[in-house]
């Protein structure tokens, strides 16, 4: 129904559900989910339906994920192809920063099953015996909420889930920008909006609030303009 006959494992499906409706927020298109659903909901229609339809014409076509990216047997594959990107993410997540996206006790669209145990159970069977994120020690390393770096820029936009893991708190050195419109998500200040069909050039016209994207941006250009000019100017 969903396109995901090849998910074998129960979590990897139901990871890959919930995935399919957290992109349509997190890359600034969440009309491609919400419309269709409320739709069929005010037309008395089966909403698992609605949902498949959604994954299948958005998530697996509009925005082009591939269904292996969720299969475990898919991320075991050490060959270096186009797809090794989804092996390399699982490989930072197993082993330094952990990120486990995981069911919340209430209200959650989530399934439970996806839980500490099953990204645990990943990373073991993904990467082998003794894989785990050694989160202790990429924190000292890179600093963590008092990052080890310097004239750094943190532009989040305000529908993206993962600027609760990006620096929030703007200082001179590293500031922070958030981007808020309707439809502004992950690397909004580059790409625009939405982010599917994918423009490279960033078409921030197509945002409810283009303004606020322009201005990000502008933003952005004089911080680096400065930080160059303070390099020229170094006898560094």
């Amino acid at each position: 129904m969903f396109g995901a006959a090849e998910l074998g494992i129960d979590g990897d499906f139901l990871y890959f559900l919930a995935d399919a409706a957290v992109i349509a927020f997190q890359y600034g298109n969440p009309d491609a989910l919400c419309t269709p659903l409320v739709e069929a909901k005010k037309a008395g229609q089966d909403l698992v339906a609605a949902y498949a339809k959604y994954v299948k014409d958005y998530y697996l076509g509009t925005f082009g994920v591939s269904v292996q990216t969720y299969n475990q047997k898919h991320l075991k594959d050490t060959a270096v192809t186009e797809d090794s990107a989804d092996r390399l993410w699982w490989f930072q997540v197993c082993t330094e920063v952990a990120y486990f996206q995981v069911a919340p006790s209430n209200d959650s669209v989530r399934s439970s099953k996806v839980d500490t145990r099953y990204h645990l159970d990943l990373c073991k069977n993904v990467f082998g015996e003794g894989i785990y994120p050694d989160v202790d020690t990429t924190n000292i390393y890179y600093g963590g909420t008092k990052i080890a770096g310097s004239k750094i820029i943190f532009t989040n936009g305000s529908q993206d889930p993962w600027r609760h893991a990006s620096k929030q708190i703007s200082s001179p050195d590293m500031p922070s920008f958030l981007i808020t419109c309707h439809n502004c998500g992950h690397g909004t200040d580059l790409r625009g909006c939405p982010q599917a069909p994918l423009s490279p050039e960033g078409d921030a016209k197509k945002c409810t609030s283009p303004e606020a994207v322009l201005k990000v941006r502008q933003q952005i250009v004089e911080h680096i303009d400065l930080w160059l000019s303070e390099c020229q100017n170094s006898d560094v």
